[in-house]
């Protein structure tokens, strides 16, 4: 999703409105967003044709994507086999980086990116401020789409006032373990925010599924409303239609944020000042895992600020 941030600095983007990804995670149908967001996988795009020495022609597909195309690449530097695999195949023009941050990068992970690009020729906007405010504008059908998606999931006793209150989003997981303020302490904010009048529903993926028991799976549904490993589309619903989202560093947060969302972003071990979630509303807290089980993050404070914003 921060590729995705850095693609959108680009001044042409805007222009074309339309940007095509190549990707492993899948965003969700983005199609009808401003820009227009096309996603092909990995596996169908024949990426790995680029990581081997095969004298073969490339996959059809590959060779599409590229030729005549801007190709922004971030599976390797520009001085690396597979971008010189990628300009075999006549792209427009070709700018590559390598992603993960250097020792030496203090800041944002997506400067570090910028500055590799810019060495390249690439121009991109230098307002830091401005850089804060790009993002995807989900259509109307995305958000309508969401907003009956989180009403037919809030359809119970739990959250009978699903029209009158803002829906907060809760995803209590990530794909590290280590990277989850404890589940006890997102089930306090919930309770906290439908206190204060908002109505609370967590979101489960794959990992949390595999993770817990059933019968940690079968309390939380009981008290809360629950939307359990949404499709890809679905997701992106209902990040476009809620009124917030609470979550760890995580795909989900940097979606919403990605999407204009307001999103509350927890991040433990990891560095929030370089891989926060980028948009006009999103906030990252930082705890202090070392010292506190709980990263010292106080869930209520955590719920008045969702239920504030």
């Amino acid at each position: 999703m921060l590729t995705l941030h850095v693609a959108l600095q680009i001044g042409d983007v805007r222009r074309l409105g339309r940007i095509t990804v190549a990707s492993r995670a899948d965003p969700g149908d983005l199609s009808d967003c401003n820009p227009a967001i096309f996603r092909t996988s990995l596996e169908t795009a024949g990426t790995h044709w680029l990581h081997s020495d095969d004298t073969r022609p490339p996959p059809p597909r590959l060779a599409e994507l590229v030729a005549g195309r801007n190709v922004l690449s971030a599976l390797s530097g520009p001085d690396s086999p597979v971008h010189a695999r990628l300009a075999s195949l006549s792209p427009a023009s070709l700018f590559s980086f390598d992603p993960p941050p250097r020792r030496d990068w203090n800041g944002h992970i997506t400067d570090q990116w910028r500055n590799d690009l810019e060495r390249q020729g690439l121009l991109i906007g230098k307002c830091a401020y401005r850089r804060t405010q790009l993002l995807i504008h989900p259509s109307a059908r995305l958000q309508q789409n969401g907003a009956l998606v989180l009403a037919a999931t809030c359809q119970s006793e739990l959250a009978a006032t699903i029209d009158t209150t803002p829906v907060i989003l809760i995803h209590p997981g990530s794909g590290g373990v280590t990277k989850c303020w404890p589940l006890e302490n997102f089930i306090a904010v919930g309770r906290a925010l439908r206190a204060a009048g908002r109505t609370p529903v967590f979101v489960l993926g794959p990992a949390e599924m595999e993770r817990w028991p059933a019968a940690t799976h079968d309390a939380l549904s009981s008290e809360f409303a629950t939307l359990v490993e949404p499709a890809p589309n679905v997701l992106a619903a209902v990040l476009s239609a809620a009124a917030a989202l609470l979550g760890n560093d995580s795909g989900p947060s940097h979606l919403a944020a990605l999407l204009g969302t307001r999103t509350l972003t927890l991040f433990g071990p990891t560095a929030a000042e370089k891989w926060r979630p980028l948009g006009t509303h999103a906030i990252a807290l930082r705890g202090e895992p070392q010292n506190h089980e709980d990263w010292g993050i106080d869930p209520e404070n955590v719920a008045t600020s969702l239920a504030n914003r």
